[in-house]
Protein backbone atom coordinates (compact mmCIF):
# COMPACT_ATOMS: atom_id res chain seq x y z
CA UNK A 1 0.00 0.00 0.00
CA UNK A 2 2.58 2.24 1.01
CA UNK A 3 4.37 1.91 -2.44
CA UNK A 4 1.23 2.50 -4.44
CA UNK A 5 0.72 5.73 -2.42
CA UNK A 6 4.40 7.05 -2.90
CA UNK A 7 3.96 6.06 -6.68
CA UNK A 8 0.48 8.39 -7.09
CA UNK A 9 2.39 11.13 -4.77
CA UNK A 10 5.20 10.79 -7.05
CA UNK A 11 3.33 10.87 -9.75
CA UNK A 12 1.46 14.02 -9.27
CA UNK A 13 4.55 15.56 -8.32
CA UNK A 14 6.48 15.03 -11.40
CA UNK A 15 3.48 16.47 -13.10
CA UNK A 16 3.54 19.59 -11.50
CA UNK A 17 7.60 19.61 -11.87
CA UNK A 18 6.63 19.66 -15.75
CA UNK A 19 3.76 22.37 -15.14
CA UNK A 20 5.39 25.45 -14.90
CA UNK A 21 2.59 27.42 -16.18
CA UNK A 22 0.53 25.54 -13.40
CA UNK A 23 2.98 26.46 -10.94
CA UNK A 24 3.21 30.51 -11.99
CA UNK A 25 -0.64 30.40 -12.45
CA UNK A 26 -0.74 29.56 -8.66
CA UNK A 27 1.76 31.80 -7.27
CA UNK A 28 1.26 35.02 -9.31
CA UNK A 29 -2.22 36.27 -7.48
CA UNK A 30 -0.29 35.78 -3.76
CA UNK A 31 2.81 36.91 -4.93
CA UNK A 32 1.28 40.01 -7.03
CA UNK A 33 -0.81 41.00 -3.66
CA UNK A 34 2.92 40.72 -1.77
CA UNK A 35 3.89 42.94 -4.45
CA UNK A 36 1.32 45.48 -3.94
CA UNK A 37 1.73 45.37 -0.15
CA UNK A 38 5.55 45.97 -0.61
CA UNK A 39 4.84 49.14 -2.43
CA UNK A 40 2.44 50.36 -0.21
CA UNK A 41 5.12 49.57 2.74
CA UNK A 42 7.13 52.39 0.37
CA UNK A 43 4.53 55.05 -0.15
CA UNK A 44 3.37 54.97 3.69
CA UNK A 45 5.39 57.59 5.16
CA UNK A 46 6.42 59.55 2.08
CA UNK A 47 3.95 62.11 2.06
CA UNK A 48 5.70 65.65 1.61
CA UNK A 49 5.02 68.26 4.56
CA UNK A 50 6.25 71.30 4.22
CA UNK A 51 7.86 72.95 7.64
CA UNK A 52 7.70 76.54 8.34
CA UNK A 53 9.83 77.42 10.86
CA UNK A 54 9.11 81.09 12.01
CA UNK A 55 10.28 81.32 15.61
CA UNK A 56 14.19 80.25 16.46
CA UNK A 57 14.46 79.83 19.76
CA UNK A 58 15.63 77.05 21.76
CA UNK A 59 12.30 75.17 21.83
CA UNK A 60 11.21 76.26 18.10
CA UNK A 61 14.18 74.48 16.96
CA UNK A 62 13.95 71.57 19.14
CA UNK A 63 10.48 71.28 17.61
CA UNK A 64 11.25 71.54 14.13
CA UNK A 65 14.11 68.44 14.66
CA UNK A 66 11.44 66.43 16.26
CA UNK A 67 9.46 67.38 13.11
CA UNK A 68 11.85 66.05 10.67
CA UNK A 69 12.85 63.32 12.87
CA UNK A 70 9.62 61.76 12.39
CA UNK A 71 9.93 59.95 8.94
CA UNK A 72 6.60 57.55 9.36
CA UNK A 73 3.87 59.82 8.18
CA UNK A 74 6.04 62.21 6.14
CA UNK A 75 8.73 63.70 4.69
CA UNK A 76 10.05 67.39 5.85
CA UNK A 77 10.84 70.35 3.82
CA UNK A 78 11.76 73.31 4.82
CA UNK A 79 10.09 76.01 3.23
CA UNK A 80 9.41 79.81 4.11
CA UNK A 81 5.62 80.81 4.41
CA UNK A 82 4.89 81.72 0.94
CA UNK A 83 6.59 79.03 -0.67
CA UNK A 84 4.87 76.81 1.57
CA UNK A 85 1.28 78.50 0.75
CA UNK A 86 2.22 77.98 -3.21
CA UNK A 87 3.33 74.41 -2.99
CA UNK A 88 -0.21 73.53 -0.72
CA UNK A 89 -2.20 75.20 -3.69
CA UNK A 90 -0.49 73.17 -6.25
CA UNK A 91 -0.97 70.14 -4.60
CA UNK A 92 3.24 69.32 -4.00
CA UNK A 93 3.21 68.75 -0.16
CA UNK A 94 -0.04 67.17 1.70
CA UNK A 95 -0.02 69.72 4.19
CA UNK A 96 2.36 72.58 5.86
CA UNK A 97 3.38 72.81 9.56
CA UNK A 98 4.02 76.08 11.07
CA UNK A 99 5.67 76.60 14.22
CA UNK A 100 5.09 80.44 14.99
CA UNK A 101 7.53 83.21 16.10
CA UNK A 102 6.10 83.32 19.81
CA UNK A 103 6.45 79.57 20.08
CA UNK A 104 9.14 80.14 23.15
CA UNK A 105 7.19 82.48 24.82
CA UNK A 106 3.64 80.44 24.67
CA UNK A 107 6.08 77.18 25.68
CA UNK A 108 6.75 79.17 28.90
CA UNK A 109 3.43 79.46 29.54
CA UNK A 110 2.07 76.50 28.49
CA UNK A 111 0.20 77.53 25.63
CA UNK A 112 1.88 77.00 22.76
CA UNK A 113 0.70 75.33 19.56
CA UNK A 114 1.55 74.76 16.10
CA UNK A 115 -0.43 75.73 13.00
CA UNK A 116 -1.38 72.48 10.35
CA UNK A 117 -2.78 73.42 7.02
CA UNK A 118 -4.29 69.82 5.69
CA UNK A 119 -5.25 69.66 1.96
CA UNK A 120 -8.83 67.82 2.48
CA UNK A 121 -8.46 66.17 -0.74
CA UNK A 122 -5.72 63.66 0.62
CA UNK A 123 -6.78 60.28 1.18
CA UNK A 124 -8.96 60.13 4.91
CA UNK A 125 -6.31 58.05 6.22
CA UNK A 126 -3.00 59.68 4.87
CA UNK A 127 -4.22 62.84 6.70
CA UNK A 128 -5.22 61.09 9.54
CA UNK A 129 -1.77 59.95 9.73
CA UNK A 130 -0.41 63.44 9.17
CA UNK A 131 -2.15 64.72 12.19
CA UNK A 132 -1.44 61.80 14.42
CA UNK A 133 2.36 62.36 13.76
CA UNK A 134 2.08 65.70 14.29
CA UNK A 135 0.05 65.60 17.52
CA UNK A 136 2.87 62.97 18.50
CA UNK A 137 5.97 65.45 17.61
CA UNK A 138 4.29 67.88 19.88
CA UNK A 139 3.74 65.65 22.80
CA UNK A 140 7.36 64.46 22.38
CA UNK A 141 8.58 67.76 22.83
CA UNK A 142 7.10 67.44 26.68
CA UNK A 143 7.30 63.86 26.84
CA UNK A 144 9.77 62.30 24.88
CA UNK A 145 8.83 58.97 25.84
CA UNK A 146 5.10 59.66 23.85
CA UNK A 147 6.95 60.29 20.67
CA UNK A 148 9.13 57.86 17.65
CA UNK A 149 12.00 57.91 20.40
CA UNK A 150 10.04 56.59 22.92
CA UNK A 151 8.06 53.73 20.26
CA UNK A 152 11.39 52.68 19.63
CA UNK A 153 12.50 51.92 23.52
CA UNK A 154 11.40 49.79 26.38
CA UNK A 155 8.77 51.54 28.70
CA UNK A 156 8.24 50.08 32.15
CA UNK A 157 4.57 49.24 32.60
CA UNK A 158 2.42 51.29 34.42
CA UNK A 159 4.90 54.38 34.20
CA UNK A 160 2.82 57.56 34.42
CA UNK A 161 3.81 59.66 31.36
CA UNK A 162 3.44 63.50 31.80
CA UNK A 163 2.84 65.76 28.01
CA UNK A 164 2.16 69.17 27.22
CA UNK A 165 -1.48 68.59 27.24
CA UNK A 166 -1.41 68.31 31.17
CA UNK A 167 -3.29 64.54 30.64
CA UNK A 168 -1.10 61.96 32.94
CA UNK A 169 -0.76 58.45 30.54
CA UNK A 170 0.22 55.40 31.70
CA UNK A 171 1.41 53.34 29.14
CA UNK A 172 2.15 49.14 29.23
CA UNK A 173 3.50 47.82 26.00
CA UNK A 174 2.08 44.32 25.19
CA UNK A 175 5.65 43.73 23.31
CA UNK A 176 8.72 45.88 22.70
CA UNK A 177 8.41 47.38 19.67
CA UNK A 178 5.79 48.27 16.60
CA UNK A 179 5.42 45.53 13.97
CA UNK A 180 5.92 46.88 11.05
CA UNK A 181 3.28 47.12 8.04
CA UNK A 182 5.10 44.94 5.82
CA UNK A 183 5.65 42.12 8.44
CA UNK A 184 2.25 42.96 9.52
CA UNK A 185 0.58 41.89 5.84
CA UNK A 186 3.08 39.33 5.31
CA UNK A 187 1.25 36.64 7.21
CA UNK A 188 -1.82 37.07 5.34
CA UNK A 189 0.05 36.79 2.14
CA UNK A 190 1.65 33.94 3.71
CA UNK A 191 -1.56 32.59 4.09
CA UNK A 192 -3.34 32.95 0.32
CA UNK A 193 -0.41 31.41 -1.04
CA UNK A 194 -0.77 28.41 0.58
CA UNK A 195 -4.45 28.16 0.00
CA UNK A 196 -3.45 29.61 -3.81
CA UNK A 197 -1.16 26.62 -4.32
CA UNK A 198 -3.15 24.30 -2.16
CA UNK A 199 -6.35 24.42 -3.94
CA UNK A 200 -5.49 25.11 -7.50
CA UNK A 201 -2.65 22.72 -7.82
CA UNK A 202 -4.80 20.45 -6.31
CA UNK A 203 -7.54 20.92 -7.95
CA UNK A 204 -6.28 21.23 -11.06
CA UNK A 205 -4.23 17.46 -10.86
CA UNK A 206 -7.81 15.66 -9.84
CA UNK A 207 -9.25 17.74 -12.76
CA UNK A 208 -6.63 16.48 -14.92
CA UNK A 209 -7.35 12.60 -14.04
CA UNK A 210 -10.83 13.50 -15.67
CA UNK A 211 -10.59 15.10 -18.08
CA UNK A 212 -7.77 13.06 -19.74
CA UNK A 213 -9.97 10.06 -18.33
CA UNK A 214 -6.83 8.69 -16.54
CA UNK A 215 -8.69 8.05 -13.22
CA UNK A 216 -10.18 4.81 -15.34
CA UNK A 217 -6.24 3.69 -16.14
CA UNK A 218 -5.49 4.51 -12.35
CA UNK A 219 -8.63 2.28 -11.41
CA UNK A 220 -7.16 -0.65 -13.12
CA UNK A 221 -4.28 -0.34 -11.61
CA UNK A 222 -3.24 -3.46 -8.94
CA UNK A 223 -2.98 -0.94 -5.96
CA UNK A 224 -5.87 -0.25 -3.69
CA UNK A 225 -8.16 2.84 -3.79
CA UNK A 226 -7.28 3.95 -0.61
CA UNK A 227 -3.81 4.08 -2.08
CA UNK A 228 -4.15 6.14 -4.50
CA UNK A 229 -6.36 8.40 -3.23
CA UNK A 230 -4.36 9.00 -0.40
CA UNK A 231 -1.10 9.37 -2.91
CA UNK A 232 -2.94 12.20 -4.39
CA UNK A 233 -3.49 13.85 -0.59
CA UNK A 234 0.21 13.34 -0.03
CA UNK A 235 1.65 14.55 -3.46
CA UNK A 236 -0.65 17.77 -2.97
CA UNK A 237 1.05 17.99 0.80
CA UNK A 238 4.41 17.67 -0.48
CA UNK A 239 3.77 20.17 -3.85
CA UNK A 240 2.22 22.52 -1.51
CA UNK A 241 5.03 22.73 0.92
CA UNK A 242 7.88 22.63 -1.73
CA UNK A 243 6.71 25.99 -2.98
CA UNK A 244 5.85 26.94 0.39
CA UNK A 245 9.49 26.31 1.93
CA UNK A 246 11.40 28.83 -0.45
CA UNK A 247 9.18 31.75 0.51
CA UNK A 248 9.10 31.01 3.80
CA UNK A 249 12.78 30.87 3.93
CA UNK A 250 13.16 34.02 1.80
CA UNK A 251 10.66 36.00 4.57
CA UNK A 252 12.84 34.45 7.71
CA UNK A 253 16.41 35.42 5.71
CA UNK A 254 14.80 39.25 5.17
CA UNK A 255 13.93 39.87 8.55
CA UNK A 256 10.17 39.67 7.58
CA UNK A 257 9.34 36.85 9.62
CA UNK A 258 10.89 36.52 13.29
CA UNK A 259 9.02 34.88 15.52
CA UNK A 260 9.92 34.99 18.86
CA UNK A 261 12.10 32.36 20.81
CA UNK A 262 10.20 29.05 21.04
CA UNK A 263 7.44 29.82 18.86
CA UNK A 264 8.60 28.23 16.05
CA UNK A 265 6.96 24.53 16.65
CA UNK A 266 3.93 25.62 16.32
CA UNK A 267 4.89 28.37 13.67
CA UNK A 268 5.66 24.78 11.41
CA UNK A 269 2.35 23.01 13.07
CA UNK A 270 -0.10 26.08 12.05
CA UNK A 271 1.45 25.72 8.80
CA UNK A 272 1.31 22.22 8.29
CA UNK A 273 -2.26 22.33 9.13
CA UNK A 274 -3.22 25.24 7.11
CA UNK A 275 -1.77 23.28 4.08
CA UNK A 276 -3.36 19.72 4.46
CA UNK A 277 -6.81 22.18 4.33
CA UNK A 278 -5.95 23.88 1.64
CA UNK A 279 -4.88 20.05 -0.25
CA UNK A 280 -8.20 18.90 0.95
CA UNK A 281 -10.22 22.19 -0.58
CA UNK A 282 -8.22 21.42 -3.63
CA UNK A 283 -9.42 17.67 -4.16
CA UNK A 284 -13.16 19.15 -3.69
CA UNK A 285 -12.27 21.48 -6.17
CA UNK A 286 -11.36 19.23 -8.30
CA UNK A 287 -14.21 16.37 -8.23
CA UNK A 288 -16.37 19.28 -8.23
CA UNK A 289 -15.51 20.76 -11.44
CA UNK A 290 -13.45 18.34 -13.31
CA UNK A 291 -11.82 20.59 -15.61
CA UNK A 292 -8.32 22.11 -15.07
CA UNK A 293 -8.70 25.11 -16.37
CA UNK A 294 -12.53 25.26 -14.62
CA UNK A 295 -10.66 24.54 -11.33
CA UNK A 296 -7.70 27.22 -11.99
CA UNK A 297 -10.66 30.13 -12.19
CA UNK A 298 -12.84 28.77 -9.77
CA UNK A 299 -9.79 28.00 -7.41
CA UNK A 300 -8.15 31.40 -7.68
CA UNK A 301 -11.50 33.39 -6.49
CA UNK A 302 -12.47 30.83 -3.84
CA UNK A 303 -8.57 31.38 -2.87
CA UNK A 304 -9.29 35.27 -2.92
CA UNK A 305 -12.58 35.46 -1.21
CA UNK A 306 -11.19 33.18 1.83
CA UNK A 307 -8.32 35.34 1.89
CA UNK A 308 -10.38 39.02 2.19
CA UNK A 309 -13.06 37.25 4.58
CA UNK A 310 -10.16 36.28 6.43
CA UNK A 311 -8.87 39.85 6.88
CA UNK A 312 -6.07 39.56 4.47
CA UNK A 313 -6.39 43.49 4.46
CA UNK A 314 -7.73 44.20 7.73
CA UNK A 315 -8.44 43.21 10.95
CA UNK A 316 -11.64 41.46 11.39
CA UNK A 317 -12.35 43.07 14.41
CA UNK A 318 -12.26 46.41 12.73
CA UNK A 319 -14.51 45.35 9.89
CA UNK A 320 -18.01 45.73 9.93
CA UNK A 321 -20.22 43.67 12.38
CA UNK A 322 -21.90 41.48 9.50
CA UNK A 323 -18.42 40.38 8.06
CA UNK A 324 -17.32 39.68 11.39
CA UNK A 325 -19.81 37.39 11.72
CA UNK A 326 -19.11 35.97 8.27
CA UNK A 327 -15.00 35.88 9.26
CA UNK A 328 -16.35 33.62 11.58
CA UNK A 329 -17.27 30.83 9.41
CA UNK A 330 -14.08 31.30 7.24
CA UNK A 331 -10.91 29.22 8.63
CA UNK A 332 -8.87 31.52 7.17
CA UNK A 333 -9.75 34.34 9.87
CA UNK A 334 -8.26 31.52 12.60
CA UNK A 335 -4.94 30.91 10.67
CA UNK A 336 -4.79 34.68 9.80
CA UNK A 337 -4.93 35.53 13.66
CA UNK A 338 -2.84 32.62 15.11
CA UNK A 339 0.19 32.78 12.64
CA UNK A 340 0.01 36.48 13.98
CA UNK A 341 -0.01 35.55 17.62
CA UNK A 342 2.63 33.56 17.21
CA UNK A 343 4.66 35.70 14.94
CA UNK A 344 4.05 38.97 16.65
CA UNK A 345 3.40 38.81 21.04
CA UNK A 346 5.44 37.37 23.43
CA UNK A 347 2.92 34.51 24.31
CA UNK A 348 0.62 32.18 22.21
CA UNK A 349 -2.96 33.59 24.21
CA UNK A 350 -5.54 32.46 22.38
CA UNK A 351 -3.49 30.57 19.74
CA UNK A 352 -4.87 27.19 21.15
CA UNK A 353 -8.08 27.84 19.82
CA UNK A 354 -7.57 28.88 16.46
CA UNK A 355 -5.22 25.77 15.97
CA UNK A 356 -8.38 23.45 17.10
CA UNK A 357 -10.58 25.32 14.64
CA UNK A 358 -8.24 25.36 11.79
CA UNK A 359 -7.37 21.38 13.00
CA UNK A 360 -10.75 20.53 12.46
CA UNK A 361 -11.38 22.54 9.42
CA UNK A 362 -8.05 20.74 7.84
CA UNK A 363 -9.44 17.07 8.97
CA UNK A 364 -12.97 17.76 7.60
CA UNK A 365 -11.79 19.03 4.16
CA UNK A 366 -9.05 16.50 3.60
CA UNK A 367 -11.40 13.86 4.37
CA UNK A 368 -14.31 14.65 2.19
CA UNK A 369 -11.80 15.29 -0.43
CA UNK A 370 -10.48 11.57 -0.08
CA UNK A 371 -14.18 9.95 0.19
CA UNK A 372 -15.41 12.14 -2.58
CA UNK A 373 -12.58 11.68 -4.47
CA UNK A 374 -12.27 7.85 -4.12
CA UNK A 375 -16.71 7.76 -4.80
CA UNK A 376 -16.10 9.40 -7.83
CA UNK A 377 -13.33 6.78 -9.24
CA UNK A 378 -15.04 4.37 -8.73
CA UNK A 379 -18.49 6.16 -11.23
CA UNK A 380 -15.87 7.05 -13.67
Amino acid sequence: MMRALWGTARHDLAIWIRSPLAILASLLPALGLGALVAVLTVTIGMQPVALVQEGHGEAADQMGHLLEADSEAYLVQRMSRDDAAGALWQQRVAAVVVIPADFDARVAVADAHLELFLNNIVDVDLADDIRRAVTRSLAELDAPQLGFTGERRSVTGGVLLPNPFRVAIAEELLRETDTGFLAYQMVPILVLIVLSVGVLGTGMMVARDFERHTAKLLLLSPASRVAMVAGKLTGGLLATTALLLPVVGAAVLSGILVPPPGHWPALVGLLFLLVVMSVGLGLLLGLVVRRTRLAAMVGLNAAAYLFFLGGGFSTVAFLPDWIQSASRLVPTSYAIRALRQALFYPDLQGFGHDVAVLAACALAAAALGVLSLGRAWRRA
